[in-house]
């Protein structure tokens, strides 16, 4: 997986404006762990939104490689893992998650090398 990351060009998440500024919804696991889900194409992430569902005001935005780690080590510096491209039917259990899940560190090495 992690060597298809440093080619990506276009990185989504789902995002939304709150009193605070940018909001990301955090997905947790039935370990109580929590991650943060990535996209590498609007066309997946807008199924992921239709499919899920997180309530009023999420949109599907792009990020650029910069701002994903700044977005990483800030809104989202608790995060040890991503959940990239992940299917909405994977939600189910636990189980179905495991081949989408990337360890963060990883993923930012892979932004910071494209």
């Amino acid at each position: 997986m992690l060597a298809i990351l440093p080619s990506l060009r276009h990185r989504y998440l789902i995002a939304r404006h709150g009193y605070r500024g940018l909001e990301l919804p955090h997905l947790f696991l039935n370990s109580g762990e929590e991650v943060l889900p990535v996209f590498s194409s609007r066309a997946v992430a807008s199924r992921f939104l239709s499919s899920v569902v997180f309530g009023e005001g999420w949109y599907v935005r792009e990020f650029s490689a910069g701002e994903l780690v700044s977005v990483l080590f800030s809104l989202c510096a608790e995060i040890e893992q991503v959940l990239f491209n992940p299917l909405p039917e994977a939600l189910v259990g636990d189980e179905g998650l495991t081949s989408f899940l990337v360890d963060r560190d990883s993923f930012i090495e892979s932004l910071i090398e494209s």
